[in-house]
């Protein structure tokens, strides 16, 4: 599985490479956010299956949640709740991933200082398609570095994440990393996410 990883981490790290910082396409000032390239990924453009997860204790070093310029590349949460997710950003798509071969495909953007992040279509391990129904999620965020910090609107108790902007979404950090008996990681690029492999045994 390492082997498979290692293999395919240039494939991914050419994949998703920033393009530098994308406030030349922010349209109304926010410093960051979505170009014009409609949907410039396909849902199954990168997959990602893992047993690994992030640091679950809350994030309490994150600067004020009020915008910032969002550059392009592969995000991977790190803290802030265990969760197993990422998120590629290129052009004005997203791709929205989590860690068994499972990924929405939308749009972002920046507006009025807030991330937007829009569910279109959904890829997985079962069925590839359209949503019935475009979701649309709203969150207050912060940049420092390569750090990404959010924290989504309307939920009455939702916790800060913190993302990180990775080369390799199978390169454990002292925060993203194999918490139990069980350890694999393994990523693809333009394969359907039908018919993998389970990475959980």
């Amino acid at each position: 599985m390492k082997n498979l990883t290692r293999a395919l981490v240039l494939s991914l790290s050419l994949l998703a490479v920033a393009c530098g910082d994308t406030q030349e396409d922010d349209k109304d000032g926010d410093g960051g956010g979505g170009g014009n390239n409609g949907n410039a990924l396909q849902c199954s453009a990168v997959g990602w299956c893992t047993t690994w997860s992030a640091d679950p204790d809350p994030v309490t070093n994150a600067p004020p949640l009020t915008g910032g310029s969002l550059r392009e590349g592969t995000y991977r949460v790190e803290q802030g709740n265990g969760y197993d997710a990422a998120m590629v950003l290129r052009g004005a798509s997203v791709i929205l991933l989590g860690g068994s071969w499972n990924n929405y495909l939308g749009t972002w953007k920046v507006r009025d200082g807030k991330l937007e992040l829009t569910r279109a279509s959904s890829c997985d391990d079962y069925s590839e398609g359209p949503l019935d129904n475009v979701v649309t999620e709203i969150h207050d965020f912060a940049v420092r570095g390569d750090e990404l910090f959010t924290q989504e609107q309307g939920l009455s108790r939702a916790d800060i994440l913190r993302w990180k902007r990775v080369s390799d979404l199978c390169e454990e950090s002292a925060s993203f990393k194999c918490r139990g008996s069980r350890c694999a990681c393994a990523t693809t690029t333009n394969k359907p996410m039908t018919g993998q492999p389970s990475c959980s045994g």
